[in-house]
């Protein structure tokens, strides 16, 4: 982890009691090193070379925290610091293409004085700045650059308005006001008086390169890359893989195990309600792979583990399948495994998530001249339906179908993460909320996401190229709570020549009509992943019933009604008392499913209690 400060050395000490942040000799040691301190997040000693570099030569410094690698073909094993610096030092910014995997840097370049803080291209490893006045702040973790006594304080309006907008932040900024992040693949220039001088990207995603559109090519280099992206990732043992019984992270397994005879520890997660559980899939996969299998029980007292994960949040997020889900994943592994592996980002590179579905769908629509006032019809039409309890209900399709109402066209899939349009969303602030995020474009962040893609213009590349820089950020959020447990997680399908590779497929062999997707991912694994995984066709995703849980008298739906209690909203003056109360009985009497914005403000509420405001 790396915590930092340009400038002046700030009277702080982060970390808890007996953490060697608090000793006066690593503060001295912070100001000989330009006010920089690095610790590991607790996923095993590692020694000052791996974490920390310096070059008499020249006065410089590097400091590092993640797992870089080399890009295949280079140096075997993890890159350290010190071969880092050498690097930077001889090409400056272009020798990050010979680095993969995740790491955040803080580097001294000593001959010109400028400070470069670099994140990974894909934004896995976590780094914030912030210019509190004199110098500038930099961190791994919002809660220790909040622990310096130095930032203003207060919420952020853009960071509220887009939590609020989409349950997450999937810009650059935070909920901490004056705190933002390093955009994924970029720099950012700090100058020890002047604070940040300038930021830039040093990695895009390009669509641009001539498509393989042989399917048997497409297959076999496929399967190629993500074997050699799983292998590139194996931890020392004893480590483990995350389970969904799902075609992504049943295929790290596969290959883990291919190359791995030892033990392997899998851990999954069971939710027990109709059409919500398939840990069966997970539990057979497990007992042919022959793996130390932990099945941990998801039910609705466990969905109150809200309350712990809250403080482990830089900047809040939530949803209650994956988040709470992965938090009890982790609690399983803590003292079993240092490491596991994910299927996270399958998604982005087969396009089979179903709001990719969703955008072709409505494309035709789109490109029709419809009066607002029609599709306001049509969409209000829908929303006259109840809901269901079931996950999968015509219903429940019917409803979701059509995007709100005054929402641009240009969100492409974000449509389908956004739970309040502009006006719904003034309707839920106080007036003082209102003026906060007054000016603060909770969309802009996703539409500047778009800028620089370079591919075809179909109906699937552009937003994943979006996706990359935005709802990836997601994954790497919620799989950041593992390491409140000792655990780290790596993500194959991550690697850059797998994702480079996915890029150049065509978007017509990855979403092929509606609904059918990852066919050619299938073939990849015919022979090799075991046909109980590789032929089914009901992947629910983490999902658990979180809007059935609402509705009832249990322990989730009490903790709910205490944190949004009118006292304790009034007292909040974020958001309205009577509009929380219209949230809450619409969606006990199955007039519409809010279950993602009451959580939403829930998870708020909480975050900013363990916030200490």
């Amino acid at each position: 982890m790396l915590l930092g400060a340009t400038g002046r050395l700030l009277p702080y000490a982060a970390g808890p009691a007996g953490d060697p942040d608090r000793s006066a000799g690593h503060r001295v040691l912070r100001a000989e090193r330009a006010a920089v301190s690095v610790r590991p997040w607790g996923i095993g000693p590692l020694d000052d070379q791996e974490r920390w570099a310096e070059d008499p030569a020249t006065g410089s410094w590097l400091a590092l925290s993640g797992r870089p690698l080399p890009t295949a073909g280079g140096a075997s094993g993890s890159l350290g610091a010190g071969w880092l610096l050498r690097r930077l030092l001889e090409a400056g910014v272009a020798a990050l293409g010979e680095v993969e995997g995740a790491f955040a840097i803080a580097w001294l370049d000593g001959r010109s004085g400028r400070v470069l803080l670099i994140r990974d291209r894909f934004g896995i490893e976590p780094l914030f700045y912030a210019e509190p006045g004199e110098g500038a702040l930099f961190g791994s973790r919002v809660r220790d650059l909040r622990a310096t006594g130095a930032l203003a304080g207060g919420i952020d309006g853009r960071g509220l308005a887009e939590f609020l907008t989409y349950c997450y932040v999937p810009g650059d900024t935070t909920l901490d006001r004056g705190v933002l992040k390093v955009p994924p693949g970029s720099w950012v220039e700090l100058d020890p008086e002047r604070g940040v001088v300038r930021r830039d990207r040093w990695y895009r995603l390009s669509f641009a390169a001539p498509p393989v559109t042989d399917e048997r090519e497409i297959a076999d280099e496929f399967r190629r890359l993500l074997e050699q992206a799983v292998v590139r990732r194996l931890g020392d043992p004893p480590f483990g893989v995350l389970l969904s019984g799902g075609m992504d992270s049943s295929s790290v397994l596969t290959f883990a195990r291919r190359h791995r005879d030892g033990p392997i520890v899998t851990l999954a997660f069971r939710c027990r309600g109709a059409s919500f559980d398939e840990s069966v899939y997970a539990r057979s996969l497990a007992e042919i792979m022959g793996t130390e299998h932990h099945e941990v029980e998801y039910g609705e007292p466990e969905s109150l583990l809200a309350r712990e994960i809250a403080p482990q949040m830089d900047v809040p997020f939530c949803d209650v399948g994956i988040n709470i889900g992965t938090w009890l994943l982790g609690r399983a592994g803590a003292g079993r495994v240092g490491s596991v592996l994910t299927g996270d980002g399958g998604d982005e590179l087969w396009a089979s998530h179903p709001v990719y579905a969703a955008q072709r769908l409505l494309r035709p629509y789109d490109r029709l001249p419809i009066p607002r006032g029609l599709h306001r019809l049509l969409s209000g039409a829908a929303n006259l339906l109840s809901d269901s309890d079931q996950k999968r209900d015509l219903r429940v399709k019917l409803k979701r179908i059509l995007p709100r109402d005054g929402l641009p066209q240009g969100l492409g899939p974000f449509r389908w993460r956004t739970y309040y349009p502009p006006d719904e969303l003034r309707a839920l602030l106080t007036p003082e909320a209102a003026a906060l995020v007054s000016g603060h474009d909770p969309f802009q962040s996703v539409l500047d996401a778009y800028q620089g893609y370079d591919g075809p213009s179909d109906d699937v590349s552009p937003h994943l190229y979006n996706d990359y820089t935005t709802a990836s950020s997601y994954y790497f959020h919620r799989l950041g709570l593992l390491r409140h447990f000792g655990i780290e997680a790596r993500m194959p399908f991550y690697d850059r020549d797998l994702v480079e590779f996915g890029a150049r497929i065509p978007a017509r062999l990855k979403l092929e009509g509606i609904e059918r997707t990852k066919r050619l991912f299938r073939q990849a694994m015919d022979g090799v992943l075991p046909d109980v995984i590789n032929q089914r066709k009901d992947k629910l995703g983490h999902s658990i019933p979180l809007k059935n849980w609402l509705r009832t008298d249990g322990p989730l739906a009490g903790w709910t009604e205490a944190m949004l209690a009118p006292d304790v909203v009034a007292r909040r003056g974020l958001v309205r008392p009577d509009a929380v109360a219209r949230l809450v009985d619409e969606h006990r009497r199955r007039r519409h499913n809010h279950a993602h914005r009451l959580w939403a403000l829930v998870m708020l509420e909480a975050w900013l209690q363990a916030c200490g405001d």
